[in-house]
């Protein structure tokens, strides 16, 4: 159900968010942002593998609180580093990824980099605490806060989009993933001090 929730609201999120910066800005607006999330999904795709098939199992065989918390921060001290650099080295050397892996054409995605691999950074952040929420079954929660984010992510980027045009949909992104970072450590932060009590 989890599952389920994630394969419909991201992708329908997606295809709205697309089919109006098509009808706004032109088509090629929306292939330079599809190429964007390309992009970063490629990169990540390293990082969820990792959150998959480790992390996850992990936080679903912990019990007690202190070592809970524990591999928290040791996801955060060992992952997040890493999706720092690698999103730095992307950004710098995003004239020869465009090169790469498009045609000429695509430079004027240039300037969709920064905030989306910002928003890429606070993403991961906010997975290692949302992965709390798949490994303990808090199915409700969940499903809930991905129907919520992607409506406020749809949202975010009609309104950035109006005002600063195409570069407004990635301070959507990674305004979005900051208010689902705040939600998640005020979440996982309530479900800790419950355990504590019982």
């Amino acid at each position: 159900v989890m599952a389920l929730a994630s394969a419909v609201t991201i992708p329908l999120s997606h295809l709205y968010i697309r089919d109006y910066i098509g009808n706004s800005l032109g088509w090629d607006a929306a292939g330079y942002w599809q190429a964007i999330w390309y992009i970063s999904s490629m990169y990540l795709m390293v990082v969820t593998t990792a959150l998959s098939i480790y992390y996850l199992p992990r936080l679903s065989e912990i019990k007690d609180k202190v070592e809970l918390k524990r591999e928290l921060l040791s996801g955060y001290k060992i992952i997040l580093p890493i999706i720092s650099a690698v999103s730095l080295i992307v950004f710098f050397a995003k004239d020869f990824v465009i090169w790469l892996l498009f045609t000429d054409d695509f430079k004027p995605m240039r300037e969709l980099f920064l905030w989306q691999l910002v928003g890429d950074v606070i993403k991961i952040a906010s997975w290692l605490l949302s992965y709390l929420m798949l490994a303990k079954a808090m199915t409700k929660v969940f499903i809930i806060s991905e129907v919520l984010f992607s409506i406020i992510f749809v949202a975010l980027s009609v309104l950035f989009l109006d005002e600063y045009g195409l570069i407004g949909v990635t301070y959507a992104f990674a305004l979005n993933y900051l208010f689902y970072l705040v939600f998640m450590i005020l979440l996982i932060k309530s479900y800790l001090t419950k355990r504590t009590k019982t």
